[in-house]
């Protein structure tokens, strides 16, 4: 039986990223029509309003070049089945390359990472899609990297943010440089996509600082990008900025009225996106961990307390708690549990990491302690994603015989072929 080719897409666009992938080799049409933008576009609009949590995963990296993956489904379940995820051979085997960094929370799948080396750490800069394996290098800047390793500044590296703008449907990564030059404001550089290519914003970064000490110093949500920033001259001096992505102009964002320890360094700020919603964390030292979420974009009144753990409960239980970690919210959970980084410093300028989840009602952490062969807590970085088809070469012009290839291969009498 042959199905129409409506109701054939509807059913595919259903279907796990991580099958569709597998099963390209079906035939030309299924393999064209995976590669098809807005049929990768359709997916993801599924995949992003699904609750299904076996294509929502958390990445672990536990070495220069190697990330393991497992479904949300198996981390919540204490269940895990990890596999490694696919690198780009030619990069994975280059002898050039030291290291691989995840620079920014993954935006629809895609991942902004560094494959850099000793020299330059910062260079190579490429997205990628874990699911379907595909990597694409952006555009050379037109700030040389190196010139940051000559001046040999603190704080001088690069911050990088990745986000989709919607009206033009077109992936931005922006790059903040701090401290380039003596004290002067950071320079923030957009790159296009699309474009492929890089451009340098005339209104610099209002303040001179930005709130490093987070997993992930910048959050992209509701088209804009968002920081913490740092002021040093005023009385609170850590604030929410954001840049928005139509205008390219800067707005502080309120912060909810949180109650401010005594003294000020007995608490931890931070900010993650949950749920499609702006979240502020708040880790008073010891005690509890909060977490505010902006119900109503930009309105100070909407910021709503969403959890508060104590913290001190959990002190001679078997999860191992620390005074002055980290916490970082990754995934929020249809039943209100949440999954939680733990950040803590090892040993000097080393930091270890613990995924665990907090259950809401039973008020009870439970610590996902392996990631398939490998302790999910040797990874010096992790991330939460969802599969995908979105591909970082969907902007690359297609050649006159892929078109006609593609315009045969989705007619309905080559579609009834290839199927029957």
């Amino acid at each position: 039986m042959c199905l129409p080719q409506d109701i054939l897409v509807e059913i595919l666009s259903r279907v796990p990223a991580k099958s569709l992938v597998r099963f390209r080799c079906v035939s030309k049409w299924f393999n064209c029509l995976t590669s098809d933008v807005q049929f990768q576009d359709k997916h993801l609009k599924i995949s992003c309003s699904s609750r299904d949590l076996e294509s929502k995963r958390v990445a672990a990296k536990v070495g220069v070049d190697v990330m393991l993956s497992c479904s949300l489904s198996s981390v919540y379940n204490n269940k895990i089945a990890a596999w490694r995820l696919p690198i780009e051979r030619k990069i994975s085997s280059c002898s050039k390359i030291s290291s691989m960094v995840l620079l920014c929370p993954p935006v629809n799948g895609l991942v902004c990472v560094t494959l850099g080396t000793c020299l330059h750490p910062f260079d190579n800069v490429h997205l990628w899609n874990p699911t379907i394996n595909e990597l694409r290098r952006l555009a050379n800047s037109s700030v040389p990297l190196d010139l940051l390793s000559k001046l040999q500044q603190p704080y001088g590296e690069p911050i990088y943010g990745l986000g989709h703008d919607s009206a033009s449907d077109d992936y931005v990564v922006v790059r903040v440089i701090t401290r380039l030059l003596g004290y002067s404001m950071p320079r923030v550089e957009v790159y296009s996509l699309k474009k492929d290519s890089w451009r340098l914003l005339t209104q610099p970064f209002p303040y001179p600082y930005i709130w490093k000490h987070m997993y992930f110093n910048c959050h992209f949500m509701n088209s804009r990008f968002h920081w913490m920033a740092y002021t040093p001259n005023k009385q609170d001096h850590l604030l929410i900025l954001s840049l928005n992505l139509s205008d390219y102009e800067y707005k502080e964002i309120p912060q909810p009225n949180y109650q401010k320890a005594s003294p000020p360094r007995d608490y931890f700020i931070n900010i993650a996106v949950l749920d499609g919603q702006l979240c502020f964390c708040i880790h008073y030292f010891g005690r509890s961990l909060d977490l505010w979420t902006m119900k109503d974009y930009g309105v100070q009144q909407s910021w709503m307390m969403m959890l508060s753990i104590p913290l001190h409960d959990f002190v001679d239980t078997p999860i191992q708690l620390h005074v002055h970690a980290d916490f970082f919210p990754l995934y929020l959970f249809e039943n209100g549990d949440v999954l939680l980084l733990q950040l803590r410093r090892k040993e000097y300028y080393q930091k270890k990491q613990d995924i665990m989840v907090y259950k809401k009602d039973q008020k009870a952490f439970e610590d996902t302690t392996t990631l398939g062969y490998q302790p999910l807590r040797l990874g010096p970085t992790s991330i939460y994603y969802t599969d995908t088809l979105i591909s970082p070469n969907r902007y690359l012009t297609p050649t006159a015989s892929r078109i006609v290839k593609y315009l045969n291969w989705v007619s309905r009498d080559s579609l009834i072929h290839h199927l029957s």
